[in-house]
């Protein structure tokens, strides 16, 4: 049976990141004349960790004004720790989103199989969103990938307050949608995340292993190969 919705995973199923909190505060101390090195970027980490429950906080409000100042904080914090002046957070902000979002930026890169894909669903009256464990700059990544306005939802784990692989997460998208478990299908990479997290909120499921040489079953190694799957399904 054609699913009414198939929905994404968004890290290593649409999107292939390269980010990591640490390295990309390196890479913005750099920008501005700072090199720095593990000592620097374990500090910054730990201090993350520290602060995560109020960035979860932050990001359920869905204010990105909360969510940039949070991170400005962090680094005014940051740089302090580590014997910088935390002015140096004002030039590393205005910096930032050209290294996350711009067009050199490596950091964010969408796998060639998706845009095929998408046309591919579209064609046959299908409607996509995604569900993904990430946080309000989801929105950010997708936009800058230019393929924000190919989803009907887009539904950030850290903007609602529940991650996958909870069923919660996929019903609640479900909702958005107003389709019922059996009518739609999710993809990811995590066989507990997105394959079982799925299963278990009623929704069918296929698992993107690109390291596969073919697909088999509910196994794709390309994800242009779930329409060939729809299609003999």
């Amino acid at each position: 049976m054609m699913p009414k919705v198939v929905t994404f995973d968004a890290a290593d199923t649409l999107v292939r990141v390269r980010w990591t909190p640490g390295g990309f505060a390196l890479e913005c101390a750099f920008a501005v004349g700072l090199e720095l090195g593990e000592e620097e970027r374990g500090i910054y980490e730990r201090s993350l960790r520290s602060r995560w429950a109020e960035y979860r906080e932050v990001n359920l409000s869905r204010d990105p004004r909360l969510g940039d100042a949070f991170w400005l904080t962090l680094t005014q914090d940051w740089l302090r720790d580590i014997g910088q002046p935390g002015g140096l957070a004002e030039e590393i902000r205005k910096v930032a989103p050209g290294l996350l979002y711009g067009k050199s930026s490596n950091l964010f890169e969408l796998f060639d199989d998706v845009l095929p894909t998408l046309d591919g669903l579209a064609s046959r009256g299908i409607r996509v969103g995604v569900i993904s464990n990430w946080d309000y700059t989801l929105h950010r990544v997708l936009d800058a990938l230019d393929v924000h306005n190919r989803f009907e939802h887009v539904v950030a784990s850290l903007e609602e307050g529940v991650e996958k692989p909870d069923s919660r997460l996929f019903e609640l998208t479900l909702e958005k949608f107003g389709v019922d478990p059996q009518d739609a299908l999710h993809v990811g990479d995590n066989p507990v995340d997105d394959f079982r997290g799925a299963q278990d909120a009623g929704l069918r499921a296929y698992l993107i292993d690109r390291r596969h040489p073919e697909s088999r079953g509910t196994i794709l190694a390309r994800l242009t190969d779930l329409l060939g799957a729809l299609d003999g399904a």
